[in-house]
């Protein structure tokens, strides 16, 4: 079976408009939660199917997954990235979108659409620029695949269900199939976060970048809150790029509003001033 992240959406939505009731709806769901947990299972496919009808049993040893054991990778900070950004969408916002713009998002896209939403002063903002459009894609599907996420309404816009509160708080763990994704990497892949990221820089900016991350590993340990909590990688690289001065040169820096500009700012205009 070959799908992708837009048949799953689909499906999602033609099950909410179908003219059945709401324990018809709910079985229909129930049925393409199973068959989208059969696509993307990291363990045997035999075991889950028996499972699906109540068998218990031990892993077969003839499939594909048993064969050959799916690589994976913690996929848990992508989605506390992804929620995040859908967290914040709603509550300060009152607004949902679709896989397409939610991407666009997190990879730090500059386009008309964004500016004139102020989705670029978002704190999430460019925080998933490590990992390509088609990396991102296969996180959104696996998600939807483990009702993790919810698509909405006529359009397929993403929400979250009760489940992603415990990932959110980085309670669950969120192992995800490594050979769906794409060639942009990311996710802890043969390259690392610290290779990928500043691969665009040149190599007068290199040494500042390093110590804007040993700086923002420092401020993360202190809150106890993930790294990029603190600023993303393509904020750090900007950083590192426009070497801004003062407080007022960190306006216009990818992720840094008001609020982080107040938090960081006289921090990394040391950091900075130091190289």
């Amino acid at each position: 079976m070959i799908y992708g992240l837009g048949d799953v959406v689909q499906q999602r939505r033609m099950i909410d408009q179908s003219p059945g009731d709401r324990s018809y709806k709910m079985r229909l769901g129930q049925h393409l939660d199973a068959m989208l947990a059969l696509c993307e299972t990291i363990g045997c496919r035999r075991q889950n199917l028996l499972g699906y009808f109540g068998q218990d049993s031990a892993p077969c040893g003839n499939c594909d997954t048993c064969l050959s054991a799916p690589e994976t990778w913690d996929g848990l900070i992508p989605a506390q990235k992804l929620l995040s950004t859908i967290v914040r969408l709603q509550r300060e916002r009152n607004q949902s979108f679709g896989a397409g713009h939610l991407i666009d998002i997190l990879r730090g896209s500059d386009t008309e659409r964004m500016r004139q939403q102020g989705h670029d002063r978002l704190s999430t903002f460019g925080l998933g620029s490590d990992l390509s459009e088609q990396d991102w894609r296969s996180v959104i599907r696996q998600l939807l695949a483990r009702g993790i996420l919810v698509a909405q309404g006529e359009y397929g816009t993403l929400g979250l269900s009760d489940a992603a509160a415990p990932v959110l708080r980085g309670e669950a763990d969120v192992p995800l199939r490594r050979d769906v994704l794409g060639r942009g990497g990311g996710g802890g892949g043969s390259r690392s976060r610290r290779a990928t990221a500043p691969a665009s820089l040149g190599g007068a900016d290199q040494p500042l970048f390093e110590a804007l991350r040993a700086w923002r590993a420092e401020q993360a340990r202190e809150q106890g809150v993930p790294a990029y909590i603190v600023f993303g990688d393509a904020t750090l690289r900007a950083l590192a790029e426009q070497r801004p001065t003062s407080l007022a040169a960190l306006d216009g820096i990818t992720g840094i509003g008001a609020k982080k500009r107040e938090a960081y700012g006289e921090a990394v205009v040391a950091v900075i001033a130091e190289h």
